[in-house]
């Protein structure tokens, strides 16, 4: 679901349906509970509670739909949140692999970008990096 290419890390639909579906109900449950328990303390606590929930799963399907890596046309492109890089295959020095994190360092040593190690269709970017000849620490 949500592939960005050929070779690509994906979103899982199970996730991603939970997420979807935790906050359409807590926001609608939150609306519901102002509209329908106006004046009334107890309504409005359940409703603030459930606005913190909503914004919560929220934040988890931000973070689902921007965490990908694919590679096109030989150039790994990564993405997390607000960051965003890309580097050629035949530019890359070395990858690490630290907490479920694969690290891309340029031929410098620096860091260019970060793939999640337990997302869905890793394995299809990493065999490709490793046909290609990418040293991984």
């Amino acid at each position: 679901m949500l592939k960005h290419g050929e070779i690509s890390t994906e979103v899982g639909k199970a996730p991603f349906v939970f997420s979807l579906a935790s906050f359409v109900c807590t926001t609608t449950a939150a609306l519901l509970m102002l509209i329908k328990g106006r004046g009334n303390m107890l309504a409005i606590m359940s409703a603030f509670m459930l606005i913190i929930v909503a914004l919560a799963s929220l934040g988890v399907l931000i973070g689902l739909l921007t965490d990908y890596a694919y590679i096109k046309d030989d150039v790994l492109y990564m993405r997390y949140v607000f960051k965003k890089s890309s580097i050629s295959l035949k530019d890359i020095g070395k990858i690490q692999l630290k907490d479920n994190v694969y690290h891309v360092y340029n031929l410098k040593n620096d860091e260019i970008g970060t793939v999640n190690a337990v997302a869905l269709g890793i394995e299809s970017i990493t065999s490709e990096l490793y046909r290609k000849h990418v040293p991984f620490i």
